[in-house]
């Protein structure tokens, strides 16, 4: 059983337990999609005293592997660096012996909300959340100027997968090449590879011969030096998908086509 902290408490005013002050929605209250969600018992609420208690407006992101949700940080790499859902209720994830356990609750998932009254929001943040309308900016959802979802370092090679999608990966601390083998093409596709390490960061095509570089029917593209960077995206050339590279080196490098 889950009971309140004040459950038996001497009748009478007392310190004050939890403030509601800060109503994160706009417009009716009933406006938005709700989910009925489990909160990882992880989750903790960066800005409160304890951080076991969890405010409503807290920013939520959904971990990867296990479908569940904890508080959305831009550094995290389980998938909760994206942010995708706000707490609307008042939640502490402490039990009373101590333990912590994952709670059930509904989730704001999309609709108005007062930017200023967020938890953790920050302009990375803004960019996942395009299902939400905010107050400020004219009520622009999410800001589409912004490319990146998240940020990821590899040091190693790896598979990319679909849901890295927009994900902007560098090289920092590798000791040897790095390469990204891109998912089986689809259209729609968008990453950024940035050279952050003096080593090669390749990114490679599964299906040989349909990256356009210094000609149509190439596979890899890579850079070697601090600063190269290239963004890869998929698109259609003339009836056929491609994917097709933007050098945005930060300095005059030359990438390699293969």
């Amino acid at each position: 059983m889950f009971l309140t902290d004040i459950y038996g408490a001497v009748p009478g005013l007392t310190t004050s337990r939890e403030t509601y002050e800060a109503e994160f929605r706009w417009g009716s209250q009933f406006q938005g999609v709700f989910s009925g969600a489990i909160i990882d018992a992880a989750t903790i609420d960066p800005g409160n005293t304890p951080t076991f208690e969890l405010r409503p407006g807290l920013l939520l992101g959904q971990v990867t592997a296990t479908g569940t949700y904890k508080n959305y940080s831009p550094t995290n790499t389980d998938g909760s660096e994206v942010a995708s859902a706000v707490l609307v209720e008042a939640l502490r994830t402490q039990n009373f012996d101590g333990t912590t356990s994952p709670r059930f609750y509904a989730l704001l998932v999309g609709g108005p909300v007062q930017a200023a009254k967020l938890l953790g929001l920050d302009l990375h943040a803004r960019q996942c959340m395009d299902k939400f309308i905010f107050d400020d900016i004219a009520g622009i959802p999410g800001n589409h100027w912004f490319e990146y979802k998240r940020f990821n370092t590899k040091t190693a090679n790896y598979s990319i997968v679909a849901t890295d999608n927009f994900t902007h990966f560098d090289n920092t601390g590798a000791g040897a090449e790095v390469d990204l083998t891109l998912p089986a093409i689809a259209n729609g596709y968008q990453f950024t590879f940035r050279c952050t390490a003096a080593q090669i960061l390749k990114a490679l095509s599964l299906e040989t011969g349909n990256l356009v570089g210094t000609t149509n029917v190439q596979t890899s593209v890579s850079g070697t030096a601090i600063g190269a960077g290239f963004t890869v995206y998929s698109g259609y050339e003339n009836g056929t998908l491609k994917w097709f590279v933007e050098n945005i080196s930060s300095t005059t490098q030359t990438l390699t086509f293969a």
